[in-house]
This record gives C-alpha cells, sequence and structure tokens, in this order.
C-alpha cells in the first residue's frame, strides 16, 4: 500500500527548534517526529511512502534521515520536491504518477506532517473500504473549532455534509484531523493549477456525497507551537504508560511524579523529582536538586544543581547553571543561562548566553 505525506513549514513552526533542524527531524518523546509517522504507516500496511516536500531547497539531513528511517523500518521511500507552493491538494495532483506508478488503483493514505496523533489509520482504511467513497477524512473533537474551521456530520452514517470555515456561533465541534483515505479517482477532482488547497477540494466531495469521516478517539495535535508541541508530549506519554509501559521510569532513585521518559545514556541526580510530563533526550545530566515538570530536554543538554524547569522545552547542548528558575520558555540550541537567573516566558535563539533574568515575554537574539 502507498501513503503520501505532506511536508512544509521546514523551518517556519516551532522556532527556534527549527532554526537547527526541520520540523520533521525535532525530536518528540526521543524519536524524531517523522518516525512516529512512518512507523504508524508501516503498521497499517504502507510499503512505500511519498514525501511531498515543500521547499526551495531541501535540507541534506532531511533526505538523509529518510532514506535511514526507511531502512530502518524496512519500507521504500521516494521524495517529490516543490520548490514552488502547490497546496495541499497540488502536492497530491503533483505526485499522480508516482502514485499510480505500476497501474497501482488502491486506496491510498495521505498524512500532514505536522499532525500527530494516535493513527488508527487501519481502522480508518476498513471504515473508507465499507464506505464505498473516494475519500475517508479522520477527524476530532476541538475545543477550539473556530481556529481550524468545522466539519457538519451525519453521525448516523458517518458522511461529511458541508464544512464551515469561520463559525461565529457554535456549528460542531469536530474538525479535520488531517489525516486520509483516498482513492485514485481523487485525481479527477483535483484540477491542475498552480495551487490547490485540501479546503476547495473536501467541499466540493462532501456536497457530491462522497467524502466519509471517522472520529477519532485517541489524541491530536497540530504542531504549531511549543504549547500544541508539549500538550502532544503529554498525551503521548499517557498512551506509552498503557502500550509501552517498559518506555517509562517506573523504578529510580530519584523521585518520579506521572508519566516520565529518560534515555537510558543519560543520568540524573538520586534527590531529583521528575515530573509530570516529563522527556529527558540522550547523553544528559540533571545534577542534585532539580525538579523537572512538563520540560522536554534535547540531546546532550546540562541542568545544574538545584534548578527548576517548568513548562520549558530545552534545545540541543544547552546549559543551565544553578538555582535557576525557567518557566514558561524555549532554549534553542547550545543556550547557557547563568548561575541564580530567573527566565520567564523567554524565547531564546541558539548559540546565546543569558546573563541577566528575564521577568516578562522576550525574545532573545
Amino acid at each position: 500500500m502507498i501513503a503520501v505525506v505532506l511536508v512544509g513549514n521546514l523551518t517556519t513552526t516551532l522556532r527556534p527548534m527549527t532554526l537547527t533542524l526541520p520540523l520533521p527531524l525535532l525530536p518528540f518523546v526521543n524519536k524524531p517526529l517523522i518516525m512516529h509517522q512512518l512507523q504508524a504507516l508501516k503498521d497499517a500496511g504502507a510499503t512505500k511512502v511519498i514525501f511531498c516536500i515543500n521547499a526551495r531547497s531541501i535540507p541534506a539531513v532531511l533526505i538523509e534521515a529518510i532514506e535511514r528511517s526507511a531502512l530502518e523500518l524496512d519500507v521504500k521511500v521516494s521524495i517529490k520536491e516543490e520548490k514552488e507552493g502547490f497546496g495541499t491538494a497540488g502536492s497530491l495532483k503533483f505526485a499522480e504518477d508516482m502514485i499510480k506508478a505500476d497501474g497501482a488503483s488502491a486506496p491510498f493514505f495521505v498524512v500532514n506532517s505536522d499532525v500527530l496523533c494516535s493513527y488508527p489509520l487501519r481502522d480508518l482504511l476498513h471504515v473508507h473500504m465499507k464506505s464505498g467513497r473516494i475519500g475517508t477524512m479522520l477527524t476530532t473533537r476541538s475545543a477550539s473549532p473556530s481556529k481550524y474551521g468545522v466539519a457538519v456530520i451525519d453521525e448516523r452514517t458517518g458522511m461529511v455534509q458541508h464544512f464551515v470555515a469561520n463559525p461565529q456561533t457554535f456549528i460542531s465541534d469536530i474538525v479535520n484531523a488531517g489525516v486520509y483515505v483516498f482513492n485514485p479517482t481523487i485525481f479527477d477532482r483535483i484540477r491542475p493549477s498552480k495551487k490547490v488547497s485540501m479546503n476547495q477540494v473536501l467541499p466540493k466531495l462532501a456536497v457530491d456525497e462522497q467524502l466519509h469521516s471517522m472520529l477519532l478517539t485517541g489524541y491530536w495535535v497540530k504542531i504549531v507551537d511549543a504549547k500544541s508541541y508539549m500538550g502532544a508530549v503529554g498525551a503521548h506519554l499517557e498512551i506509552e504508560r498503557f502500550m509501552s509501559p517498559q518506555a517509562l521510569v517506573s523504578d529510580a532513585e530519584y523521585k518520579i511524579l506521572g508519566d516520565v521518559m529518560v534515555h537510558h545514556t543519560s543520568t540524573v541526580a538520586a534527590d531529583c523529582v521528575l515530573g509530570p510530563r516529563v522527556v529527558i533526550g540522550p547523553n544528559c545530566v540533571v545534577e542534585q536538586g532539580v525538579r523537572l515538570e512538563d520540560v522536554t530536554i534535547f540531546e546532550g543538554s546540562v541542568v545544574h544543581a538545584h534548578s527548576l524547569l517548568k513548562r520549558t522545552l530545552v534545545g540541543w547542548r544547552s546549559k543551565i547553571n544553578k538555582w535557576c528558575f525557567i518557566e514558561d520558555s524555549l532554549l534553542g540550541e547550545e543556550v547557557e543561562i547563568g548561575e541564580g537567573l530567573l527566565v520567564k516566558s523567554a524565547t531564546i535563539l541558539p548559540h546565546k548566553e543569558l546573563t541577566e533574568s528575564i521577568r516578562k515575554e522576550q525574545i532573545v537574539i
């Protein structure tokens, strides 16, 4: 089975982290984001994955990572480069020849690369085959549906009736989750043009009663900023507790509160308190008396003694000196925080040394 991953916003989302690596390669619970999607697609039966990448030039590190991940998972990959944006539906049309190669007529998966969820892809495929429609869209309930636009669904049949782009009053809390199964006949519905969005194609499918839906029961997040990233971390760790409890720390000298993941190459002092929702990447050091809550730390970073971090993302090889209090902040690659500093609501770009406290929202360039 073929799958398509639509990749855009390589560096504009989740800065300053994407100043170091493109979004698909950012660590998420100690694996690159792209690995979570490839693993889910493989588990659902995909044997070939086509990456449609919208970029003027694709970073070599991304190509190498895709090829390495594909080799590790034993999945064939192809890359379709878009030097100018064709839109989410236009990207499919642009890759039509690759998707339909060898006379393939079977349904195929489509996944947006900035979406993370519990990926019930086998169930989605089953629902699609049973419906007999051109497309099936994964949907989810949202507490803020107006941010995304809503889908009005016939809850009895699962058919998508129509979409409302900017609802001013409550119509529905169901939104498009950015994961689909399509029959190849979808290409007849996408006109060749410079730019075509799914938001143009899907409503027409709904009008023609050719768009089905399946409601997601697990977690879902669209990664647009640090808050959405950290929210996804917490949801994913909760799932790991039930599905792969061995991936979480259950017995340690230090104190664990809630779900915590620590890479086996990292060291944490015995009197630390970690959790809930903490992820520590490879080759990190957390010294005595440190308290971490809602924190993800990327590879090679050091948190020195008696520092407290809350709701913070720490980039690669950063250094936080003793007695720091850091809250609601983003630290890029190789950032150093001076001893005893208070850092609140700060975004610190890579390779910076902070020598003064920050008490209100600020970007350190």
